[in-house]
């Protein structure tokens, strides 16, 4: 797919690994992406793609994708993301939404908020992160691990270790 989702005789994408830092089995094959912000490109608005968009320029407004974002590790995205898939080695300034998975990795840089599936949070070694996070529970994992509340003691010592009362 070219540009615009036109067809072109030649691909412009190459097969690489999505970041240097990776290793050969964490590759994903780029030939996927449908939608690339290129390096040196600045992008203002919003953009949605039907599928998986890169990121290696800079991109302000919002961004939303029905497949995966992959922010490179030059890229920087001021803008809240939604995707099922979110992948970050560059810099987001904003807060994001991964249906599925939110990935940072080593190079990444994540200045907002975050909000995810239970467990499909993966912040590698090295990651600087300025925001919250909030991991939903699937339906299926609340039924199979319900909410236990604390005792009247375990909130005591809750709140004096906070230097507050119960």
């Amino acid at each position: 797919m070219g540009f615009f989702g036109k067809k072109n005789d030649e691909s412009i994408i190459e097969e690489k690994p999505v970041f240097k830092s990776r290793g050969p089995q964490e590759m994903v094959d780029t030939s996927k992406v449908d939608t690339v912000v290129g390096p040196g490109s600045t992008l203002k608005g919003d953009i949605h793609s039907r599928g998986t968009l890169r990121i290696d320029g800079n991109v302000e407004g919002n961004v939303r994708a029905d497949a995966a974002v992959i922010v490179g590790e030059k890229g920087v995205v001021k803008a809240s993301v939604i995707a099922n898939h979110i992948i970050i080695g560059g810099t987001v300034h904003g807060n994001v939404n991964g249906r599925e998975k939110v990935e940072i990795l080593s190079t990444g840089r994540m200045y907002g908020d975050v909000t995810t599936a239970a467990a499909k949070f993966v912040v590698a070694e090295g990651v600087i992160f300025e925001g919250r996070c909030t991991m939903s529970q699937t339906d299926a994992a609340k039924a199979k691990f319900p909410k236990v509340e604390r005792h009247a003691e375990e909130q005591e010592l809750a709140a004096a270790s906070r230097g507050g009362a119960a």
